[in-house]
């Protein structure tokens, strides 16, 4: 037998406490998050909440994870099952864009000639592609560059820096992903160097997006939730280049309206708004 911690946390804190579960010694762990199609028989998610399933081989490593993280959940004992493997088949090669794939590290994508494939180790926790939210604007990015070869981009809130390194693996220019978090920060470097990109290609700043340098980008998008893409409005907005174009996810359908207002607000027009599972992308541009 073996065992797994099953522990409740809002959205936003789901990716980081999958990393810390990871830090304490987790074989895999699974993410349950709104919005997605849960087995038969699966207790429904708490309130604006997620859960994490963490696997461990031992009742007292699981035990220990539990302390480490300060939750008073106890572990519950599950059928034996070789983790290392289970986990890996819930990671599969996703086509995300026209031209682009999201990849874990032992399973190549079926790409064509001239499409592009981004590696992503779910270990990482902080973003594979899989999320409507990501998988919304990798879709975008991928459709902005072939209309605007070259752009730069800017990523605000990184996470595993997957639409910052699928931007520079389709063409972009300059390059800039931040994030508040120093964990993520650090999963989004490893990315790059799982993808064979340069030092240096890429700014990773941990930096609040007012604190960036240089001029406003062709091309901005932030994948977080509605309360601090509001927040961060003004920032952000000023990072938007003339002609350019925002891309904002992160968002429940019923909030898409509440964003674009917040960045009306600021000067910017609503372009085009898309929906995916109860999911939103929303597009705006500075004339």
């Amino acid at each position: 037998m073996s065992w797994a911690l099953v522990l409740s946390a809002p959205v936003a804190e789901l990716e980081l406490l999958a990393a810390r579960l990871f830090d304490e010694g987790a074989l895999g762990v699974e993410l349950q998050e709104p919005g997605q199609p849960l087995m038969p028989g699966t207790p429904p998610l708490p309130p604006e909440g997620g859960r994490c399933i963490a696997h461990f081989a031992w009742r007292d490593e699981a035990l220990r994870a539990a302390a480490g993280l300060g939750r008073a959940e106890a572990p519950v004992e599950i059928a034996d099952e070789d983790w290392s493997v289970a986990w890996r088949k819930q990671h599969r090669p996703l086509r995300v864009g026209p031209r682009s794939w999201v990849q874990p590290p032992w399973e190549d994508a079926p790409a064509a000639p001239g499409e592009s494939r981004v590696v992503i180790d779910p270990g990482m926790a902080f973003g594979t592609g899989s999320h409507p939210t990501t998988a919304l604007c990798l879709e975008r990015v991928d459709q902005l560059l072939a209309e605007h070869a070259g752009a730069d981009v800017l990523d605000v809130g990184t996470g595993s820096g997957i639409i910052a390194l699928l931007a520079v693996k389709l063409g972009a220019g300059r390059v800039t992903g931040t994030e508040n978090d120093p964990v993520a920060l650090k999963a989004a470097r490893s990315g790059a160097e799982l993808n064979g990109i340069p030092d240096g290609r890429i700014t990773w700043a941990l930096a609040d997006v007012d604190q960036l340098a240089g001029p406003p980008y062709q091309i901005v998008l932030a994948n977080i939730l509605l309360n601090t893409l509001v927040d961060l409005a003004p920032g952000i907005a000023r990072k938007v280049a003339p002609g350019g174009r925002l891309i904002l996810s992160g968002l429940l359908s019923d909030q898409a309206r509440a964003a674009e207002e917040a960045y009306e607000a600021q000067g910017l027009v609503p372009s085009r708004r898309t929906e995916r599972e109860r999911w939103a992308r929303v597009e705006l541009s500075r004339g």
